[in-house]
């Protein structure tokens, strides 16, 4: 069994725009990756380095998953997540705070997080991991508001409705670092997005109860655009979806009978007519049938 090279390299190189990702059947360690060692924007997929970071402070009793926090009406509401319905303030824990950010990608959650445990410390992490061209360097507020225009404003609720009326009426700066691979973005190296998904595998990253941990919120993680699109529902996966506009990602740990593989995925169009998703989603295919055709003959059936 072998990875469809060919094929999945037709898909990267006649993308309309650009396109980088990494595959490992974790069984055989055989490998295949495409520009996977270049920056790409990530959107939510950023959301895995925060949850690391997050976890080592845990660790290292710099604070701890329990400790609760007030969710305070100064953080931006814009995007995903159901946080921004509360009006009340809310208290909960960190560790409540981080599975909502990776099980529904909740936008405030993380921001909350990323002021918690500093963006500086993030970047020192991957640092120390030797990820170089995995950055997390700029909230979700101030990344939305960078794509309408409005870098200028402060984040929060007040200004938040200024954003969405300028996205609404089409003022995207498809020209703002939000949709470059600056490492002021939050950007990410498929390979190196790919050996943090091996790390969390073989429970070095952060320690085995923290790799568990980590694992277990992806695996809530609902998204079925992109790894989950021809797969059964019984297939596990653990996993993060970002997408964002032009831009998609998606990294995680497929469950397959055959053995797990890790995939890390990132594309970012140069028009809006252009589907990402698929195009991930297609890649995914051509893994999963090199490898474990029956799951997807069992889609079909």
């Amino acid at each position: 069994m072998t990875f469809s090279i060919s094929e999945m390299d037709t898909i990267a190189r006649e993308f309309d725009g650009r396109m980088g990702f990494f595959l490992e059947d974790v069984r055989t360690g055989e490998t295949h990756e495409y520009a996977s060692s270049q920056r790409y924007p990530t959107a939510s997929v950023c959301k895995i380095t925060v949850m690391a970071e997050l976890f080592r402070q845990d660790a290292e009793g710099i604070l701890s998953l329990g400790d609760r926090k007030r969710l305070e009406d100064r953080y931006s509401t814009h995007g995903s997540g159901q946080l921004k319905l509360m009006q009340d303030e809310p208290e909960i824990t960190l560790r409540d705070y981080c599975r909502m950010m990776i099980t529904i990608s909740d936008n405030m959650a993380t921001d909350l997080l990323m002021e918690t445990i500093g963006i500086s410390n993030i970047n020192a992490f991957l640092d120390r991991m030797g990820y170089l061209n995995t950055r997390t360097s700029v909230t979700m507020g101030r990344y939305h508001y960078r794509m309408t225009y409005q870098d200028d404003l402060p984040t929060n609720r007040a200004n938040d409705v200024l954003q969405v009326e300028a996205s609404a009426a089409g003022a995207n700066d498809y020209k703002s670092i939000s949709y470059s691979d600056s490492p002021e973005n939050n950007v990410a190296a498929p390979g190196e997005m790919g050996s943090i998904m091996k790390r969390m595998y073989d429970g070095t990253l952060v320690s085995p109860e923290a790799s568990s941990e980590m694992l277990e919120m992806m695996k809530n993680a609902r998204d079925d655009r992109m790894i989950r699109r021809d797969l059964p529902r019984e297939i596990i996966v653990a996993q993060k979806s970002g997408s964002s506009g032009r831009i998609k990602g998606n990294v995680g740990i497929v469950y397959l009978p055959s053995g797990p593989m890790i995939v890390s995925a990132f594309a970012t169009v140069n028009s809006n007519d252009v589907r990402a998703d698929e195009a991930i989603a297609e890649v995914c295919r051509l893994a999963y049938s090199a490898f474990c055709p029956e799951v997807l003959a069992s889609v079909t059936s």
